[in-house]
């Protein structure tokens, strides 16, 4: 069975406990590596959304620019490695990045990755919006507040934002493709048109992705959810398991059900890290 994740948080960002409980608990697993991916979440209109609200109750999450969370992101990089130092485990440190389309978002962000000493980037998008310029970006829990006509499009655009995602190869994995499930419109309209899009750019890619079981946690499948996955499969797509651990009981949550999915399906095109794939 897999005993390593690399989509997990920390309090550095929303999870519940330090870095240290986190490698802890991974060494009581008996894992040999972790990976601590805590969210990277930069757009300079952030606060003029909708759910500007809720978001600014946890400030250290969300920013306006890459500038500005250089000194943060550096002082949490050294103080993680030096924990990390004392425990028998490889430790590797990446973020989980909201991937933005709108002009110049690209560029800062490169700029970002090119100064920053981390090991790793995974994409994971919460947020919709309707134009690549990403204006009134609104948290997908805050999708009620629009009409199903805007729903139905800014789905529709997120499809799209993950295949940009997909295509820039900045990303070790793109994370949890179909979050935007939880938007009770997706029971209703399926998305297939987008879906098959969105598999067939990570086919042309070589893209990767997870199977988080986070899906089991919060919702009723994993993300992505069982027909996807077949799809990704019969396009031989790589796969890792994720958690999205965001507490130390969440780290390996239900990997066996996760690992069933590769031995009834007898696939074995599966993602781990090495420094060529950084």
């Amino acid at each position: 069975m897999q005993k390593f994740s690399y989509h997990t948080h920390t309090n550095f960002s929303d999870g519940k406990n330090s870095a240290e409980e986190m490698i802890q608990q991974a060494v009581e697993l008996g894992w040999k590596e972790l990976g601590i991916s805590d969210h990277l979440i930069v757009h300079k209109n952030i606060a003029d959304s909708f759910s500007w609200y809720s978001w600014k109750k946890e400030p250290k999450i969300f920013h306006f620019d890459f500038n500005s969370i250089y000194d943060s992101f550096a002082r949490h990089i050294e103080d993680v490695r030096k924990i990390a130092d004392r425990y028998d485990i490889k430790v590797r440190i990446g973020a989980e990045v909201d991937f933005f389309t709108y002009s110049g978002w690209l560029d800062e962000f490169l700029k970002f990755k090119d100064v920053i000493d981390l090991d790793y980037y995974i994409s994971g998008n919460h947020f919709l919006f309707v134009d690549d310029e990403c204006n009134n970006i609104i948290d997908i829990k805050d999708a009620a507040h629009l009409d199903i006509k805007e729903q139905t499009n800014c789905i529709k655009r997120h499809f799209k934002t993950l295949e940009e995602a997909a295509k820039s190869k900045l990303f070790s994995f793109i994370a949890h493709i179909d979050y935007i499930r939880k938007i009770p419109i997706c029971s209703r309209f399926d998305f297939l048109e987008e879906k098959n899009a969105l598999v067939k750019v990570f086919a042309e890619n070589n893209a990767v992705t997870e199977i988080s079981t986070k899906g089991l946690r919060k919702a009723d499948d994993f993300y992505p959810n069982k027909d996807i996955i077949k799809q990704l499969m019969e396009n031989n797509i790589k796969l890792v398991i994720s958690d999205d651990a965001h507490r130390i009981a969440e780290l390996g949550y239900n990997f066996s059900d996760a690992e069933k999915v590769f031995t009834d399906n007898n696939y074995a095109n599966r993602w781990f890290f090495s420094s060529k794939n950084k």
